[in-house]
């Protein structure tokens, strides 16, 4: 057992990446260019992925490509460049000239390629604990010889997960491909995050999403400030980020509501957010509101109020996050709801938009529920709901991805806590039930209606009033 620890130390010491440039019919010029090339990109990553792709990748200049590809991978331990593209990064203006891809230039597109590639053999070289992927190796050819009983279900234990990162759910969340309502485990196979894409090949499988966004992670220095929760997540991972800009304390939305005088493009600040609440429209007879209406509202305190309780009385600054169908047509089709013919949107609206809505015109009551969060998830969540605003054009379906669906989606992703990934639920009401049963949400405010109604926590129906209004017109006036 001493010689085997022994060999396993030794093996973890020598996990590095090195990438090998084969030189062989390539000028002097041709050489000291490429290899500038691969020391930039070596520059670039992340000191945990140099030591856990511990291989030496061979990189030569091929004529086997397709025109349009920069490069590939050729093998576990092999990354080929398109050699028609060597002459130009030679030559300091072609390489810094105008491609019309999303990196600008020649020799950042170069670039991008190497960690693009770099990133798939990562990927795909999937990182054990403990940095074990060499010596798990070893761990399963010596087990046996050495007759190490404990090790043989460990050696077995590590093949849970195929990729690094690709399946990882919470990546999965960020990334588009949530979980299919009713069947649980099971992924979406469609992506509707495509509104602000850099490159739409991210949407092609999870593996490209995590290549593509690899790129801009290590290139882009705004990356942070576009992609705020995919930026956190890959910094987490890596305990490591390189340099980025600083990004803007608010949150720009595009405003939804019908006050016209009001700026179209409104901002959010997360530190004024006090709290998320989970905002019910309560059901009535009509066939496409009979389970209620799933929505967020966000408490945001006017400007100058310390974060407190008395943030819930500052209406006027309060927004909501509704995923609606968006419907271009006159009249609601019953037919395109059913079959997913409908964008579904997130829209940013004022919260007395909302409550006029539905307290006024469908005569439907809401209840404002306060969710139960930790100041750090509140605050990703609001900024994964603008990203999702900006970014996200899915197809809304009535019956299986409705606004409950949507909500809890983006509660998923917003907040990454694992109370949410087991539940399930189709309907607006029933989704509230299971946050109430996960203690996700503070029913409480609602024991004591009149002071629910005083205090914000519920906005009742109109219809008592107006049917009042009605019985004394009857009594009083010739009215039909």
């Amino acid at each position: 057992m001493r010689k085997f620890l022994g060999l396993l130390a030794c093996a973890s010491a020598q996990a590095d990446l090195r990438l090998h440039l084969d030189t062989r019919h390539l000028s002097p010029e041709a050489r000291q260019a490429s290899q500038r090339l691969l020391d930039e990109a070596m520059a670039a990553l992340p000191p945990l992925f140099i030591q856990r792709l511990d291989r030496q990748v061979y990189v030569r200049w091929s004529d086997d490509l397709p025109a349009n590809a920069y490069g590939r991978i050729t093998r576990p331990n092999a990354l080929a460049l398109n050699a028609n593209l060597l002459p130009r990064l030679l030559d300091p203006q072609q390489a810094e000239a105008a491609t019309g891809r999303p990196h600008g230039t020649l020799r950042r597109e170069l670039l991008a390629t190497v960690l693009h590639e770099l990133s798939h053999l990562y990927d795909r070289a999937r990182v054990w604990p403990q940095d074990e992927r060499r010596l798990l190796q070893r761990c399963r050819t010596q087990t046996a010889t050495l007759g190490a009983v404990g090790l043989a279900d460990t050696c077995r234990g590590q093949d849970a997960r195929r990729f690094t990162l690709s399946d990882d759910p919470r990546l999965l969340d960020l990334a588009g491909w949530q979980q299919h309502v009713g069947r649980r485990g099971m992924r979406e196979t469609s992506n509707g995050q495509d509104a602000r894409s850099p490159d739409l090949y991210e949407l092609s499988n999870p593996r490209e999403f995590l290549a593509v966004n690899m790129e801009y992670f290590l290139l882009d220095p705004t990356y942070a400030c576009r992609r705020p929760a995919l930026h956190r997540y890959l910094r987490q991972h890596f305990a490591w980020a390189p340099p980025q800009t600083p990004c803007p304390p608010q949150l720009a939305y595009l405003n939804a509501g019908r006050d016209f005088d009001r700026q179209p493009l409104g901002q959010i600040d997360p530190e004024r957010v006090y709290q998320v609440d989970y905002l019910l429209a309560e059901p009535n007879d009509a066939w496409a509101s009979r389970w209620g209406h799933s929505m967020l509202r966000l408490v945001i305190c006017a400007p100058g109020r310390p974060r407190g309780p008395d943030c819930r009385l500052d209406l006027d600054q309060h927004l909501v996050l509704s995923f609606r169908a968006f419907v271009g047509d006159v009249q609601l089709s019953s037919w395109d709801g059913l079959t997913g013919a409908y964008p579904s949107r997130l829209f940013v609206l004022p919260l007395a938009q909302v409550i006029d809505e539905y307290t006024k015109i469908e005569l439907r009551g809401l209840a404002s529920v306060p969710l139960q969060l930790p100041r750090d998830e509140l605050e990703h969540l609001v900024e994964r709901a603008v990203e999702m605003h900006w970014s996200y054009d899915g197809d809304y379906w009535f019956l299986s991805n409705n606004c409950a669906v949507e909500t809890l989606k983006l509660l998923r992703s917003g907040t990454g806590r694992g109370e949410l990934q087991a539940l399930d639920s189709i309907m607006p009401n029933g989704l509230l039930a299971v946050l109430e049963g996960r203690r996700l949400t503070d029913p409480s405010v609602l024991e004591d209606p009149r002071e629910a109604l005083r205090l914000g926590y519920r906005f009742d129906s109109f219809r008592d009033r107006y049917q009042a209004m009605f019985k004394v017109l009857r009594e009083r006036l010739p009215v039909p």
